[in-house]
């Protein structure tokens, strides 16, 4: 598997090109589109990430605490939402799960209405975004089903509140409940964002747990 470095550095077109060609090999059959990368996967669940950063140039230099723990670059690291990213390729090595990758995120989550056009349906449960800062954040926006979010929190989340990601978009869309899970990253649009990869190492197996949870169907409710 590709190296969170290697991701961290690619442009937001190198790294939808790669992210192709992987889960190619990797058995999914995959639909790319302008603005959004979809693939089918088995598990009922709707994986989410954004390719791109805010930052202007990509990472050239990153550097590591003396633990090995935080990770960082003068050029600012990307861990928004190139964490994400990297978390969901862990993910799918065991979880076979629906993936998208969004384009343009950042500027009005583009990709994601891009896919909400596209006539594409995903047949899962619901959908997990990961997008957001820190260790512990669930983030609902508008949704307002209660027992999903306190499914979701059963797996050591809690509940926290943001403006705008690209499931504000695709959960109405779809009639699907929706959340927006910690990625590790901290400061994010900042010069001095870091990653805390221990914390990245334990939300990879918190949310695998979730993932392999049978469940039934989650609706969105409005708020």
């Amino acid at each position: 598997m590709i190296a969170f470095e290697e991701i961290l550095r690619m442009r937001q077109k190198e790294l939808k090109h790669y992210l192709s060609g992987y889960l190619k090999k990797a058995g999914y059959s995959v639909i790319n589109k302008k603005g959004f990368l979809y693939a089918k996967g088995e598990v009922p669940v709707l994986l989410v990430a954004h390719l791109d950063t805010v930052h202007r140039t990509q990472p050239e230099t990153i550097c590591y605490s003396a633990d090995g723990t935080v990770m960082m670059s003068p050029q600012g690291i990307g861990g928004d939402d190139r964490a994400g990213v990297y978390m969901i390729l862990r993910l799918i090595q065991s979880c076979h799960c629906h993936v998208l990758f969004c384009e343009d995120e950042e500027t009005g989550g583009h990709g994601a209405r891009a896919f909400t056009k596209s006539g594409i349906k995903p047949d899962v449960n619901y959908i997990v975004e990961l997008d957001r800062t820190g260790s512990n954040d669930a983030v609902f926006y508008q949704c307002r089903n209660r027992q999903f979010e306190r499914h979701i929190n059963s797996f050591g989340f809690q509940t926290a509140f943001g403006s705008f990601s690209d499931i504000s978009i695709l959960a109405p869309h779809l009639n699907l409940a929706a959340v927006n899970l910690s990625t590790g990253y901290y400061h994010a649009h900042q010069p001095g964002e870091y990653v805390r990869l221990d914390e990245v190492e334990d939300l990879v197996g918190r949310i695998a747990k979730l993932l392999q949870t049978k469940t039934e169907q989650f609706s969105y409710t409005q708020r």
